[in-house]
């Protein structure tokens, strides 16, 4: 997937807000049971991370 130049720190600032709100779910969680949801969220912030890392490795190469 090409994502122009103009639209991806906007794209990574708006994954900085959803891993930090994911991160704020995932630590209400913490010391509980690997509970269903929270391997969903632990699973979604893995994503995250890689999305994130996938686009502002790209911002550097250009």
């Amino acid at each position: 997937m090409e994502i122009p130049d103009k639209y991806k720190s906007v794209i990574v600032e708006a994954l900085e807000d959803l891993l930090y709100k994911v991160s704020l779910d995932l630590a209400k969680m913490k010391g509980s049971p690997l509970t269903t949801d929270r391997k969903r969220l632990t699973k979604k912030q893995r994503q995250i991370e890689e999305l994130q890392h996938r686009i502002t490795s790209d911002m550097v190469k250009s």
